[in-house]
């Protein structure tokens, strides 16, 4: 395969993501509520791209990737109301930041294996959210921190309306995705995968699987970080709850174990499904009992993972070879499209039919 043949296929994800994504306010997105839920669910879609990293292709399941993600908001926020540093700026802090915290806290549960690695990381959460919420002078504490409001100010992420954000977080989930499908097809990607579908195996052959899941955790950590700080700009506020709570860590798995984990495209499908029906499912029972739309949403993703355990993404590309199945022409009414075909159609002539 030719650079230029590789180079297109590892493009090709992040190019799709960004055609479709810029073309639909053009033909699907026309009032305002769906662009609010659309820019939520661009945003789940980064972060759970950035846990696709470490919990898809390194196999390691991490409840506590709100660690990072808090870590990009506040890490943003904080650099923008305290010194006035541009958030784009911040942005690219908060992911060394994240991913050196990535590095540096996670390394000893790198060592645990299945449920205990993921308590560990858990754990990791709840600590930081106790440091934010008792460190008021440069968090806010509970009440969270929100940073000043430009009408237009694009050098600090501001824009003069949802839509200009919209495109702009397009853009933002594009490179995500580029990222994630340069690491599946690198050194990195096949290692992670090898320590992930069987460690010991991966090690006898030579492969340093503390080492790789530490690289992975790091690009992992380095991504979610950054959708953390896209959330602040959009909400303009961030609080303990929003960066570090049980709900962040566990949507931010759940869209890439829904849409299909270990896949480039898994968490942009499963947040483009999610997200829209949590927004539908909440206005639907708004005036019913408390807590029933969680109940119908629970219900609905685990109906989806039993009827496809590996994710939605895989779920389309089997109703896809059904539908195609259907509709294409029986094989022997459709005329030959291969010099084999042909060779096999001349041969299985009767004799009596040549001339």
């Amino acid at each position: 395969m030719s650079f230029l043949q590789t180079a297109g296929k590892t493009a090709l994800p992040s190019l799709g993501v960004l055609v479709v994504g810029i073309s639909l306010p053009y033909w699907l997105i026309q009032q305002e509520y769906v662009l609010v839920v659309a820019i939520a669910a661009i945003i789940w879609a980064v972060a759970g791209q950035g846990w696709n990293v470490i919990g898809g292709y390194g196999g390691l399941l991490s409840f506590g990737h709100s660690v990072f993600f808090g870590i990009g908001a506040y890490s943003t926020a904080m650099l923008n109301v305290h010194f006035g540093i541009s958030p784009w700026v911040g942005m690219i802090v908060g992911a060394a930041v994240a991913a050196a915290a990535g590095a540096i806290l996670t390394f000893p549960a790198l060592r645990l294996k299945g449920v205990y690695f993921t308590l560990a990381t858990f754990v990791l959460a709840l600590l930081f959210a106790d440091l934010t919420t008792h460190n008021r002078e440069f968090t806010g504490g509970d009440q969270g921190i929100s940073i000043p409001f430009l009408r237009n100010s694009p050098g600090m992420f501001q824009f003069d309306s949802r839509l200009t954000l919209f495109f702009v977080l397009v853009v933002f989930l594009a490179a995500a995705t580029l990222v994630v499908s340069l690491v599946a097809r690198s050194r990195l990607g096949l290692f992670l995968r090898a320590s992930r579908d069987d460690p010991d195996a991966a090690r006898a052959a030579g492969v340093n699987v503390t080492r790789t899941r530490l690289f992975g955790l790091m690009i992992s950590a380095a991504i979610t970080s950054v959708a953390g700080s896209l959330m602040l700009q959009y909400l303009r506020f961030i609080d303990p709850l929003t960066a570090f709570g049980a709900g962040t860590a566990f949507m931010i798995g759940l869209v890439a174990l829904t849409g299909g984990r270990g896949t480039v495209l898994g968490p942009v499908i499963g947040a483009a499904v999610l997200i829209p029906v949590q927004q539908i499912l909440s206005s639907t029972f708004a005036s019913g009992p408390a807590g029933l739309s969680g109940m119908v949403y629970a219900a609905i993703v685990v109906a989806v993972m039993l009827i496809e355990p590996r994710g939605l993404i895989h779920l389309f590309k089997r109703l896809g070879f059904w539908i195609w199945q259907l509709i294409r022409p029986p094989r022997g009414n459709r005329p030959p499209t291969s010099p084999e075909e042909i060779t096999a159609n001349k041969n299985d002539d009767p004799v009596g039919s040549r001339s």
